[in-house]
């Protein structure tokens, strides 16, 4: 019956609108949500610093496109479930147009009727869901349906570095199974947040990836190309020009343009030479070429971090994930963990951070042993700088600021073209921002803290995860979606 439906909803509906760049097609169904682009400044509310100098962190203002709503949605929590509807003068009209919507999907096969997708919506915009014995999570339908192109999956995740905060969205994958699926956000609500919550603007993002990805993990001795990027980058003429102002190292380093496109071709800067080498060597594959795409993580430290895959996909058939089993086609990604327990303070003025200072002496002495081992204690010598910058873990921003680096002692290589969304993971007072590296020249991933709290201490535990890494080609960055319309429209 899904495959039927499928096929027929493929021919269904109307592709318009095509752009250079589309990677995927979205029906609107209900006028609830758009999807929109967000400019890397945030529409000039980054601070000016950050504007001048932090390509990733611009870079991961802009990924995706956001799923924003049209209309204001009210959530109310009661007796362990959760409830949503549109707010106000809508709510009557909104509703109509949702059973109507229903019926027109059914009836040109882009739902098949009394399938579990149908039966879900029947029931309204949203409903509830539990996930063993967690906090009720709340499905809202976003009026959307959307089919990725083939040998694409399209990952959903939360609107990270502007967010409502008082809500959690679940990260999930939409397979290329050919068939267009309803897109639903999958969200959580803080135990802080009142009992009747609006929900205006971006709710969450969605963007294509691509699911041929195989990550090794390897120590520093067998990826030393790595080592040495990490040292030419942060040399001595870097310090000396960061203590007065912008260094700008990064954006030349990766060609200055967006999402890092000259990362393997341009203006030369440290680590270009060092990308290069090993890449052929291990024969990472570009997008298109045969094979999945190759990417290495390099432990350089203790709590290396996890490398995962995904193993659950939303598809036609439900709205419950089900079981990839797509053979050799895979996503892995990485997740970090924090190696060192620490507390941290802001006071509007001053962020201090407090860590566990026996670990991070037993971390740091790791680090620098591993580097010796790699290429001795004259290396050491030469690049106390660079080894410094990597063993002291944390490195706050400017007075007023309320963000600090975490800098995980492992790096991400990945072939060249493409590049990792850092995904960050957010805690009890603290967002963890989303950034996009250029990981094929440049091999660090910070986690940047946006410590939300003032005056009371976040604490981060050992073990607590900071970052999900997922690499992407760049070409996927700032991909666009072709607009379908229903067959009678």
């Amino acid at each position: 019956m899904a495959a039927a439906a499928a096929a027929v909803a493929a021919a269904a509906a109307v592709v318009v609108a095509a752009a250079g760049d589309a990677r995927f097609e979205v029906l609107d169904a209900l006028g609830l949500c758009r999807l929109t682009r967000r400019t890397g400044d945030l529409d000039g509310a980054v601070p000016l610093r950050v504007a001048k100098a932090c390509v990733p962190l611009l870079e991961g203002n802009a990924f995706g496109l956001q799923i924003t709503l049209a209309r204001p949605i009210e959530v109310r929590r009661r007796l362990g479930s959760l409830r949503a509807e549109p707010a106000g003068e809508h709510r009557e009209a909104l509703a109509r147009a949702h059973r109507a919507a229903l019926t027109r999907l059914v009836s040109q096969g882009f739902l098949a009727p009394e399938g579990a997708w149908h039966r879900a919506l029947r029931g309204g915009l949203a409903w509830t869901c539990r996930k063993g014995l967690g906090p009720p999570r709340l499905r809202l339908w976003t009026g959307l349906l959307v089919r990725p192109d083939p040998g694409l999956w399209l990952r959903v995740a939360g609107a990270a570095n502007r967010r409502n905060a008082l809500i959690e969205v679940s990260e999930a994958y939409l397979a290329d199974d050919g068939a267009f699926v309803p897109l639903v956000v999958e969200l959580r609500v803080r135990d802080e947040a009142p009992q009747r919550l609006q929900l205006e603007g971006e709710i969450g993002c969605i963007a294509p990836v691509l699911p041929d990805v195989q990550i090794e993990a390897c120590s520093l001795a067998d990826a030393p190309e790595v080592g040495r990027a990490h040292a030419e980058f942060y040399d001595a003429k870097y310090f000396a020009v960061k203590k007065g102002q912008v260094t700008r190292k990064y954006r030349r380093l990766v060609g200055g343009t967006a999402g890092g496109r000259n990362a393997s071709a341009g203006e030369g800067s440290a680590g270009r030479e060092s990308a290069r080498e090993g890449s052929t060597r291990e024969g990472s594959a570009d997008e298109g070429s045969a094979g999945p795409a190759r990417v290495r993580l390099v432990v350089a430290g203790p709590a290396a971090p996890e490398i995962t895959e995904v193993t659950e996909v939303t598809t036609a058939a439900g709205p419950d994930p089900v079981p990839w089993r797509g053979g050799a086609r895979r996503l892995a990604s990485i997740v970090v963990r924090n190696a060192v327990p620490f507390r941290a303070t802001f006071d509007g003025h001053t962020l201090a951070v407090a860590p566990e200072a026996p670990r991070l002496a037993d971390g740091a002495a790791a680090v620098e042993r591993a580097f010796a081992r790699t290429f001795g204690d004259d290396f050491l010598a030469a690049n106390r700088g660079a080894l410094w910058y990597l063993t002291k873990y944390f490195t706050p921003h400017p007075p007023g600021e309320p963000h600090f680096f975490v800098k995980p002692w492992a790096f991400t290589r990945t072939p060249p073209g493409w590049s990792s969304l850092l995904d960050g993971v957010h805690g009890d007072g603290y967002d963890v921002m989303r950034g996009v590296v250029a990981t094929d020249a440049f091999f660090a991933t910070p986690a940047v803290f946006h410590v939300r709290r003032l005056g009371a201490p976040i604490e981060v535990p050992e073990g607590a995860p900071l970052l999900r890494i997922v690499p992407i080609p760049r070409d996927l960055l700032r991909a666009g979606f072709r607009e379908a319309r229903f067959l009678d429209a």
